[in-house]
């Protein structure tokens, strides 16, 4: 056993980096480690990186250097650095950032756990099993994540993952039904299940692995979770059979996130997402059959470099068309490394980017609140997350918070 510590996480960027948080927090705790609050209260501080899009990257290394004091604090506290950021800025986070102790290019939690047992006294002479218990607080009902890929191999020409998180690895799926199963004898009320392209599960581990319908179809019988919900997809591998045996199921939550990205093919080859406009249609088609409830989310993505007006205005139809119920709305920033950032020049203005990317987000919250207007009047199940002074806040299958003033009146 290791000597006892405290430790403080902090998290910049996707749900992926989350559940890392969440599963290296669990391996800690197992072997000593006590979470804190603020890192001054910390024996050992982990930032855990972002840089798929530059606003998250920016913040990341702006918290670094708000880290610098507690060098000054004593105490030996270690400072450590990981994830996406540090494989493309370690010489230049070394430069501006010496007083970090450790920078690791990974956040997979066994990984980071076999570093710092090499580097961090209280865990050094433990030799890590590979084996934990998924974290869970009775009285923290948040999402739980299992993670079911690292990794991604689809390749947008946009997207920095598979050179940030390298190719997709598929987690075992007995694995995978273990850590479910403790998450469920903890208490947790639902399950989240993770992948960068979940719906690719098992297609880079062999004919005879399983794939992402048996994974799933798993999970529901050997679990009992009310709420199950998988995270993220593509469009191009969401085919009828995962419609009509998985988002039908009604154990499965009715939210389904679908990054759509551009509304003009032309833009979507550029893109190398895979999918066209006819295609998404379809399959959107499909699930809503399949699923009457459906609560579709989306990613969209303005300013690409070979994006006109035009194809914009295909984005805002498409948009429209459809009916999203939420959406992730960004103006495209080039990512250093990725096939976009060699082949295609950014030339588009900031000013313009941010001009058509208010105009769609404008779209968006109309038809938002179109889709919301549904739910007036209805009951609907929900989990509570927090009762403080009067004041609930709970958030519904598909991830829609409600809150409730509970005060007494006088």
């Amino acid at each position: 056993m290791a000597n006892k510590f405290t430790y403080h996480y902090r998290i910049f960027g996707c749900q992926m980096n989350v559940a890392d948080a969440h599963d290296l927090s669990a391996r800690l705790d197992q072997y000593g480690g006590q979470p804190v609050d603020t890192p001054a209260e910390a024996d050992l501080v982990l930032v855990n990186t972002c840089m798929v899009r530059a606003k998250a990257e920016d913040k990341a290394l702006s918290y670094f250097g708000e880290l610098k004091h507690l060098k000054g604090t004593g105490g030996g506290k270690m400072l450590v650095a990981l994830g996406c950021v540090v494989r493309r800025s370690r010489e230049r986070i070394l430069k501006a950032h010496p007083h970090l102790d450790l920078l690791l290019d990974y956040s997979d939690p066994d990984g980071v756990l076999e570093s710092l047992c090499e580097h961090f006294a209280p865990l050094k002479g433990i030799v890590p099993t590979g084996e934990f218990t998924p974290l869970y607080d009775a009285g923290d009902c948040r999402q739980h994540f299992v993670t079911a890929i690292r990794g991604c191999h689809h390749g947008c020409s946009y997207c920095v993952v598979p050179l940030a998180r390298g190719p997709q690895r598929d987690v075992p799926l007995e694995r995978i039904v273990g850590e479910a199963k403790a998450l469920e004898q903890a208490g947790a009320p639902d399950l989240t299940v993770l992948g960068q392209n979940i719906l690719s599960y098992g297609t880079t581990s062999g004919d005879r692995e399983p794939r992402f319908v048996e994974m799933m179809e798993t999970l529901l019988k050997e679990t009992k979770f009310p709420w199950v919900t998988f995270l993220t997809s593509l469009p191009t591998d969401l085919t009828d059979e995962i419609c009509e045996k998985v988002i039908s199921n009604p154990r499965v939550t009715p939210l389904l996130h679908l990054p759509l990205q551009a509304g003009s093919d032309r833009v979507l080859a550029s893109m190398k997402r895979g999918h066209t406009m006819e295609h998404y249609r379809r399959i959107i088609s499909k699930a809503r059959e399949q699923r009457p409830d459906l609560y579709l989310t989306t990613d969209l993505l303005v300013g690409f470099p070979t994006e006109t007006e035009e194809d914009f205005q295909e984005t805002l139809k498409a948009a429209e068309e459809i009916g999203f119920d939420d959406a992730f709305m960004f103006a495209y920033s080039e990512r250093p490394g990725t096939l976009a950032a060699r082949k295609f020049a950014d030339k588009l203005p900031r000013t313009e980017k941010l001009r058509r990317l208010n105009e769609l987000i404008r779209l968006q919250r109309e038809w938002g609140a179109k889709r919301n207007a549904r739910y007036v009047g209805q009951e609907l199940d929900v989990i509570i997350e927090r009762c403080e002074n009067g004041d609930i806040t709970a958030r519904t299958a598909f991830n829609k918070p409600v809150l409730q003033n509970q005060r007494m009146q006088p």
